[in-house]
Order: structure tokens, then C-alpha cells, then sequence
């Protein structure tokens, strides 16, 4: 494994391995945010890297130059870490990885990845994702999972956030890992948070703070999510005052709104592939929009 660099000897006594991916299933940089959060609560050691040389185009994800605090420059390149995290009690830790998704060689990543995974005992993966949705910024965010072990999927259904996978069409790298586990012989659970899609390109912490109390709750962890309380409190009263700013939008999310109290009413459903096209989401922003302010013109 050349690409990879390792900082000290694996453990090889880790049966679970935490991903996330920025990019393509980062809805809100939830997936990086609730992994940022993850790393600092558990004060997780950084384990090893893979060199980003061969998986990414830099003219797309460029390096960051930073400066120290002597006034020495640094650069910064993509990341995709691996960091342990070792309780002081007896029970096993965790391999926790977190990475932008790379735009080349995705086989040879994936294959780089496992291998460490395997090196370090990994039986079982858990995967973070969050994509935009139709639902209100002024509701709890929504979380669904899937999984390919049968205990995991039946905590899932108890849960009530179990969903069937159906979507068909283009993916992202974290699916491609995890199909690669499968015939390894590792099963996955996937988390997938849901962010409002008309605030496309804003930090959701809110979805962050709802992973994160899916994968706590999934591994017995004792994390203190309430430090989140303030960024998701903060995030909120920006969303309400943009919102305020134009009555089209109000009269969008009181929609939102409607629907997504009278879903919690009905049996849950599987959601559909167009509930989550989020190009479809935005067109149908924009037509409702369209017609509030032709309606408001007449």
C-alpha cells in the first residue's frame, strides 16, 4: 500500500469502521460536519492517510495554502484519513475515516481503503450520507437507514427509519465502498440524513446533530450532543429571517410544513427516487414561486 501512510502500527482489534464522504452525498456538509463532530467528542488519533496524488484533480479540489503562526506557509491537500479511537475501558474502539470523494481510480481507492479496514479487524461499516429533500427547516430533520445485516436492519424497522433501497441511477464513491465490502464479507449500515432543499449550499448542523444521534444510539456511544444545541439554534433563526424576507418562500415552507405533519400521521412509506431528485425539488421551488408572485401581481 504505498498511496497509504501510516502514522504508527494499526491496532488490529477494531470491528467497526465509521465513513464519511464530502461531495456528492454531503447534503449541507452534514456528512463532513457530523464526522468533524465525531473526531473532536471522542479526541480520535489520526491513524493514516491515503495520498491524494493519483485520486484527484486538483484544478477541482484545490490544495489551501495556511499560514502558522511564525508566518510560515503551509499547504493543505484533499484529505482521506484514517484516526482510531480507543476507550479506556475494556470494550473495542472504532476506525474512523473521512475523505472527499475522489475523481479517479475509484477501484483502486476503494480496494486501498478496505484493505486498512481489514488490516485493523473491521467485521462491519457504517456509512454517513444526507441529501436534499422536501421537507421544512422549521421540523426535525429526517434520518433513514438501510442495511445489508439482518440484525442491524431489524433495529432499523424497530426504529421506524428503515427504508428499502431502490434508487437507480448514478452514485457516489461511498456506495462503491460499500458494494466492495459486500463481497468482502463485511456488512454496512447506511445513515441518510435529509436537508431541506431550498437551502442549497447552506451548513445544516441540524442534520449533522440527527446523524449523529442515529450512530450514537447504533454503537452505545455516550457522546454530549448538546454542544450542537447553539449551531442548530443559530442556523434556524438565519433560515427564519431569509425566509421572512420574501412571502413566496413563507408560503412555500408553511407548505413544507403541511406536509410534513400530516406524514407523521400515515403509516411510513418508502420513499420514492423522485422524493429525493433534487433537481426535480429545485424545479418544483421555482414553479411555486413563479406562480405566488404572478398570482400576487394580478
Amino acid at each position: 500500500m504505498d498511496s497509504v501512510t501510516f502514522h504508527h502500527e494499526p491496532p488490529s482489534h477494531l470491528p467497526t469502521m465509521v465513513v464519511a464522504f464530502g461531495g456528492w452525498i454531503d447534503a449541507g456538509e452534514a456528512v463532513t460536519g457530523a464526522m468533524r463532530h465525531l473526531v473532536r467528542q471522542l479526541s480520535a488519533s489520526s491513524l493514516a492517510s491515503i495520498d491524494p496524488e493519483e485520486f484527484f484533480d486538483f484544478t477541482k479540489v484545490r490544495p489551501v495554502v495556511r499560514l502558522t503562526a511564525d508566518g510560515e506557509r503551509t499547504m493543505r491537500w484533499p484529505r482521506s484519513e484514517f484516526l482510531t479511537w480507543q476507550p479506556p475501558e475494556s470494550r473495542t474502539g472504532l476506525l474512523l475515516f473521512r475523505g472527499m470523494e475522489p475523481h479517479r481510480m475509484w477501484r483502486t481507492y476503494t480496494k486501498l481503503l478496505l484493505d486498512v479496514a481489514e488490516q485493523c479487524g473491521v467485521q462491519r461499516i457504517v456509512s454517513l450520507g444526507a441529501l436534499l429533500a422536501a421537507l421544512p427547516h422549521t421540523r426535525p430533520p429526517r434520518v433513514t437507514g438501510s442495511s445489508t445485516d439482518p440484525a442491524w436492519q431489524a433495529l432499523l424497522e424497530e426504529w421506524g427509519i428503515y427504508r428499502r433501497p431502490t434508487y437507480e441511477g448514478p452514485t457516489g464513491i461511498a456506495t462503491v465502498v460499500l458494494d466492495a465490502a459486500k463481497h468482502r464479507g463485511m456488512p454496512s449500515l447506511s445513515f441518510m440524513g435529509q436537508s431541506p432543499h431550498y437551502l442549497q449550499g447552506s451548513t445544516n448542523p441540524a442534520v449533522s446533530q440527527a446523524l449523529l444521534t442515529y450512530v450514537t444510539r447504533l454503537l452505545g456511544l455516550a457522546l454530549d450532543l448538546s454542544r450542537l444545541d447553539e449551531g442548530v439554534q443559530a442556523f434556524c433563526t438565519r433560515c427564519d429571517q431569509a425566509v421572512a424576507n420574501d412571502a413566496s418562500v413563507q408560503a412555500y415552507v408553511r407548505q413544507l410544513e403541511q406536509d410534513y405533519d400530516a406524514a407523521v400521521d400515515e403509516a411510513p412509506r418508502p420513499l420514492r427516487d423522485e422524493d429525493l431528485n433534487s433537481e426535480q425539488l429545485m424545479q418544483e421551488l421555482e414553479d411555486f414561486l413563479r406562480e405566488q408572485r404572478e398570482g400576487g401581481a394580478e
